[in-house]
């Protein structure tokens, strides 16, 4: 079986189900005829960099019309370093691994809660640029 494609089919099940575990995945696989093994799943969702939220997996990559994962979006600047950034409840980890991916030029790195997300930033000049950019991810 192509990896790319069950990597799809998983994606396309996290997005669409609520999965807790490993076994209820497989499960969901067998039901749509794909063949995958606990570690194997393990290993894509891995290399998929899916997350835990809330206790069901979670796919970080934001797809087309799915913004709504920060249906709050409030971004305020705290100090000269530091963005506050929230959203919806249960939504954190996966902004904040999609912000991350993004690799935004200023970010020294992130931490999420489960509502919220501390950004930092270089310096105050920084700040600015930071917070237009990541208001222009999520406002797709």
């Amino acid at each position: 079986m192509d990896k790319q494609l069950r990597q799809q089919k998983i994606s396309d099940i996290l997005r669409k189900e609520t999965i807790r575990n490993q076994s209820e995945l497989v499960q969901a696989l067998t039901a749509l005829g794909f063949e995958s093994t606990q570690a194997s799943t393990s290993r894509d969702l891995a290399e998929l960099g899916v997350v835990k939220v809330d206790g069901a997996y979670r796919a970080p990559q934001l797809e087309p019309g799915q913004s709504m994962i920060v249906d709050r979006l409030s971004a305020d600047r705290a100090g000269d370093h530091l963005i506050v950034l929230r959203t919806g409840p249960g939504h954190a980890q996966m902004a904040a691994l999609h912000l991350d991916r993004a690799r935004l030029s200023g970010v020294i790195g992130t931490v999420a809660g489960d509502d919220t997300i501390f950004i930092a930033v270089r310096n105050r000049a920084e700040q600015a640029k930071v917070m237009r950019r990541i208001i222009a991810i999520f406002k797709q």
